[in-house]
């Protein structure tokens, strides 16, 4: 286990020390895969049109620790710095996934279905995404995995902010090529299954318990 951890350290500062890219896909020589996220560097005047970059990558890193705690798919935190994030590889976006013309669509289907699954077990915690894109939710084959949240409030959900994480992510299904109609119904329909049954639970009416006194 330690010289995994070792071997992770290792692999996180020859990435530091080489050319900046704010994220890079990392192998250890361990064999364990990473993604080593860094804070954005751009022109000062963009900071009007994208705020403060340290602000917002502070944001996305709170968030992560946050969703975590509160039990959300996200990807585990594997190391940290004053400017990087190390987490675990989460599998391909769905954006990737469903691209790829070497999977079966009853795959991609699958997949689509488990993220509306997701999603709707996100808002049944009364939490949103904020940006549910396809590209910010990763699948590995068991499950999807949420990525990105520079968007994410750690406050209630009402229903229009939850609406509005459902339409992105549909809208991102639509634009995912000649089966898009399809990632959008099945995504609709992962995410109905489980919100009809929470619905259900949320309404079912208390049980009198009468003991006759």
């Amino acid at each position: 286990m330690a010289h995994r951890v070792a071997d992770l350290y290792y692999t996180i500062e020859t990435v530091l020390r080489a050319s900046y890219r704010r994220v890079v896909l990392c192998r250890s020589a361990s064999g364990d895969r990473f993604w080593l996220k860094r804070v954005e560097r751009f022109a000062p005047h963009l900071w009007l049109v994208k705020g403060c970059p340290q602000a917002a990558f502070a944001r996305d890193r709170t968030s992560h620790r946050y969703l975590w705690n509160k039990g959300v798919p996200v990807p585990r935190i594997l190391a940290e710095g004053s400017d990087f994030i190390a987490v675990e590889d989460a599998g391909l976006s769905l954006t990737r996934f469903c691209g790829d013309r070497s999977r079966e669509l009853v795959s991609k289907q699958t997949a689509c279905r488990a993220a509306g699954r997701a999603l709707a077990r996100l808002h049944a915690l009364d939490l949103a995404h904020g940006r549910p894109a396809f590209r910010d939710m990763c699948w590995d084959g068991q499950q999807i995995r949420f990525i990105d949240f520079e968007y994410f409030k750690p406050t209630k959900a009402g229903s229009l902010r939850k609406a509005r994480d459902l339409s992105i992510a549909v809208l991102s299904a639509l634009f995912q090529g000649q089966q898009a109609m399809r990632y959008a119904s099945s995504l609709l329909s992962g995410y109905w299954t489980v919100r009809g049954k929470w619905t259900v639970s949320r309404t079912a009416p208390t049980r009198q318990i009468h003991t006759g006194q």
